[in-house]
């Protein structure tokens, strides 16, 4: 074992530990380190990104189940469905090769669409870059410099010589700042162009069937209701002596009480009912003994107890969902129009309204319920406490970053260990290797822990929504990166160092700004080498490494019923928020450091390369989005661009004014070279004032619909009327969804279908909600629902599970009229004949239909225009 030098150990440790850290020798050596070192983490990348890439050419044709996930979910939606991909190992070449924007706009999303166009737009803006920095501005750095101890050996060749701080020719920083203008220009002229493409596709989505035919795309969602308004028709009535048109429907969300609860412990049991029914089923039924369990210190069957228990709830569920007037109200309701346009229009005419708060609606499942119904008090003060806690987390991230960089430098552990020596002595090579990988591979594994502490950060802050608790993780990831890496690290540096001097404290105020500016440069190859390492994520995606290692592991070390094994291999959901804060850090290094030490870029420009092809094809065949904002993410990412931008400015100035400080006995080169500084002072500031009129700008063209988008609308609406379809309400989505969520129903494999009623009775279809028993007749015609019937993917089949049912059901529904079957059926069980019209004048509301009611119920319906009930009559028919 190692033990530290002999001597005060405490005391010593603590001492080297800090200055190993901090103190002025080592952040030196880090600029001393050889170029080399880059060289051997890029041949390192290279290696495992190769690797990689081989590990899914050779997996891919015969693991579909985890390199094209998304694309067997899909096996019943031919137009979303992504082209099938052949056995060949570069089968999938091809194909993403020919795969256009528009192809990706019609089947994915529109958020995975602006996300690879976010690849592709700083792809191109980190290979100009980076081909001016490399041919211009890194030769400029070197020759201009005091080159008399340059060696060509590239052990000894440091990167300090590339750097602008290897610079005494104070004449040539004119073309430094010749290229923080051209660099400026070149990324307005292509974020100019970006943004009016993403008005062009934000107004294509608004126009687009599968926009248009969704009941939330015409509902508007109104937060902070007070208690006198939190009533249909007083909010119908508010609304309308406001400005808006008359809507069709108003809807007022309930409290759910214990609903949530039951519904829980309802999934729980049925799952444990199919561990039980996948066992037994396995094998021979007519010798093997019923499985029993203990319950209540007395052994019991098994299947009957889970059955007896399941169908309580089912009752005890139904029963609750049918008394939905007796959930008490909440501060959120939802308003529904007749078209779209008519919901934009009235945003436009609503979106000052107090004191409620409109904004266009959610999907119903991205509404977090908890948060939508918070107090504005509330919220109020858990956004500064969330804040608070953000800032706080930022200083204590820091510890473990600081940590690692003192074990990621060789002298350090010389120091404290001195065994050690000779090893990093007779293993140059190794040593190497360790001071510029170590590092920058434990930093990259202990970021992925970061995203889930703002998300939880974010939940208490009372973030109404899922994709807006996202999009509050980007931002405060990107915040994170830079304070916690750039401000918080160097400033904190300073500190210590400074105790260690002994400075006085008037001293330490008046160098700080450029004692601050050094210690930025004094990680440029750190960062460097960050980029570079980065560049492997890319890759690691592309193999899917950890799903392999889960569903392997889980498929053959368990015996996974045939839920389990879909939750396993269905399509995971893209985590923007991670993936967009880390290129937006790679972009603000790569930035950051564009002019000081350009060798940076070029590392950029490979890694978002290859993000943007190995994104292609997980956003086509292995990730779904779950709710599609329509690049609601995106714009915040535009946002973190130019506010990078604005920080590579502002520094920029400051160490071009630092490095002519430096030659104060050549005053008149220093006076002559002044004017550089205050002719780039104007460029943050055009910068900053650029991004908030870009801000304003888009917003008037991107957050409403254009009115020649009504057309398509009525078209649609006449098409589906013509088909039949029922209509669906308010109350069935927005009441809360599980009010019309259905319960799930045992899922088995398709091979021991036909033995399940012989040995379990409860209900196995959403069908109406009928239950077939035991021993009941006409078994050889009995329709099982699609989670019965197909229910294992194991085998082939094609698998329907309430979720899918549900996403169905999104995204076809338009008034409910091409609702998917189990939904259709629902709702044309018991007849469904109802007395009385229904229009802008008398605003009915259909409290939520139970998912599995039987026959003869009976559906509740309120008359919103007079203000009081009416009873409809529900006539029964076969």
């Amino acid at each position: 074992m190692l033990s530290p030098r002999q001597g005060d150990v405490s005391d010593s440790v603590l001492e080297n530990i800090i200055s190993g850290i901090f103190s002025d020798d080592n952040q030196t050596r880090q600029q001393f380190l050889s170029i080399i070192g880059l060289l051997y983490q890029a041949g390192i990348n290279i290696a495992v990104g190769v690797v990689s890439f081989l590990v899914f050419v050779f997996l891919r044709p015969r693991n579909s189940r985890i390199y094209a996930r998304r694309y067997k979910a899909l096996a019943n939606d031919e137009q979303r469905r992504p082209p099938k991909i052949g056995r060949g190992l570069l089968a999938w070449v091809p194909i993403l090769w020919r795969t256009d924007e528009q192809y990706l706009l019609d089947s994915v999303d529109v958020d995975s669409v602006l996300f690879l166009r976010f690849l592709k737009l700083n792809a191109w803006l980190m290979g100009i870059f980076g081909v001016v920095g490399m041919c211009l501005i890194l030769p400029l750095n070197f020759s201009n410099g005091n080159n008399e101890n340059v060696t060509a050996n590239l052990k000894e060749f440091t990167l300090l010589w590339i750097t602008l701080y290897h610079i005494t020719k104070l004449s040539i920083f004119w073309l430094h700042l010749a290229c923080a203008y051209l660099f400026t220009g070149v990324f307005a002229y292509f974020l100019w162009r970006e943004c009016r493409r993403y008005i062009v596709i934000r107004q294509k989505h608004f126009a687009s069937p599968a926009y248009l035919r969704k009941l939330q795309s015409r509902t508007i969602m109104v937060t902070r209701i007070p208690d006198s308004l939190q009533d249909n028709n007083a909010l119908g009535r508010f609304i309308v002596n406001r400005g808006s048109a008359a809507p069709t429907q108003v809807s007022i969300a309930r409290k759910i009480g214990e609903l949530q609860e039951m519904i829980d412990s309802h999934e729980r049991a049925v799952r444990k009912l199919e561990q039980v029914l996948h066992r037994f089923l396995a094998g021979n039924i007519q010798t093997k003994p019923r499985p029993l369990l203990k319950h209540e210190g007395v052994m019991v069957d098994a299947i009957e107890h889970y059955t007896t228990q399941i169908q309580g709830l089912e009752h005890t569920i139904n029963m609750t969902r049918r008394e939905t007037e007796l959930f008490k109200p909440t501060s959120v309701g939802f308003i529904s129009y007749d078209s779209p346009m008519m919901a934009h229009d009235a945003m436009r005419a609503l979106k000052k309204l107090r004191p409620v708060v409109a904004t266009l609606s959610p999907h119903p499942k991205d509404i977090i319920w908890s948060n939508a119904q918070m107090p504005h008090g509330k919220r109020l003060r858990r956004l500064w406490v969330a804040r608070l806690m953000s800032i706080a987390f930022c200083f204590v991230a820091f510890w473990p970053v600081a940590a690692l960089t003192f074990i990621g430098d060789s002298t350090n552990i010389r120091v404290l260990w001195p065994h050690t020596s000779s090893f990093f002595t007779n293993n140059s090579t190794l040593t190497t290797i360790w001071q510029n990988t170590f590092s920058p591979l434990v930093l990259t594994l202990y970021y992925i822990t970061i995203p889930y502490v703002f998300r939880a950060i974010s939940r208490y802050q009372g973030i109404a929504t899922h994709t807006g608790v996202e999009r509050s993780v980007l931002r405060k990831m990107y915040v994170f990166y830079f304070l916690s890496n750039i401000i918080v690290f160097t400033l904190i540096g300073l500190i210590v160092r400074a105790v260690f001097h002994k400075k006085a404290a008037s001293e330490v105020v008046s160098s700080l700004p450029a004692d601050f500016i050094q210690s930025i440069n004094m990680k440029a190859q750190f960062w460097t080498a960050y980029v570079s390492l980065r560049g492997l994520n890319a890759s690691f995606e592309f193999a899917q490494l950890i799903s392999l290692f889960m569903i392997f592991f889980k498929r053959y070390t368990r015996h996974l019923t045939p839920r389990e094994l879909r939750d396993v291999t269905k399509p995971p959901e893209f985590d923007y928020s991670p993936v967009y804060s880390l290129y937006l850090w790679i972009f603000t290094i790569s930035m950051l450091y564009s002019v000081y030490a350009p060798i940076a870029l070029p590392f950029a420009f490979i890694a978002f390369v290859l993000a943007y092809w190995v994104y292609k094809y997980a956003v086509m065949y292995v990730y779904k989005t779950s709710h599609d904002t329509a690049g609601s993410m995106w714009r915040h990412a535009i946002n973190c661009m130019i506010a990078s931008m604005v920080i590579f400015q502002v520094y920029l100035i400051c160490c071009l004014k630092v490095r002519i400080d430096d030659f104060t006995d050549r005053p008149d080169e220093m006076r002559s070279s002044a004017p550089v500084v205050y002719t780039l002072i104007p460029l943050p500031l055009i910068t900053a004032a650029a991004g908030i009129y870009l801000h304003f700008w888009l917003s008037r063209r991107v957050n409403y619909m254009n009115s020649g988008d009504a057309e398509s609308f009525v078209v649609h609406k006449a098409a589906n009327v013509n088909s039949g379809g029922v209509e669906e309400t308010l109350g069935d989505r927005f009441l809360h969804p599980i009010f019309s969520q259905p319960l799930p129903t045992p899922m088995v494999d398709k091979r021991v279908r036909h033995l399940l009623p012989r040995v379990y009775r409860g209900r196995v279809s959403m069908h109406g909600g009928t239950v077939r028993h035991k021993g009941q007749p006409d078994m050889e015609n009995k329709q099982f629902a699609p989670s019965i019937a197909n229910a294992s993917t194991v085998f082939g089949s094609e698998a329907m599970d309430l979720d899918s049912v549900m996403d169905e059901r999104d995204r076809y529904d338009f008034d409910g009229a091409a609702t998917p079957d189990p939904f259709q059926q629902q709702r044309k069980v018991g007849a469904v004949t109802m007395v009385g019209d229904r229009g802008p004048s008398q605003l009915a509301r259909s409290y939520s239909v139970d998912s599995n009611m039987t026959n003869g119920d009976q559906m509740e319906m309120e008359a919103m225009g007079s203000g009081s009930k009416q009873s409809h009559s529900v006539r029964a028919t076969g």
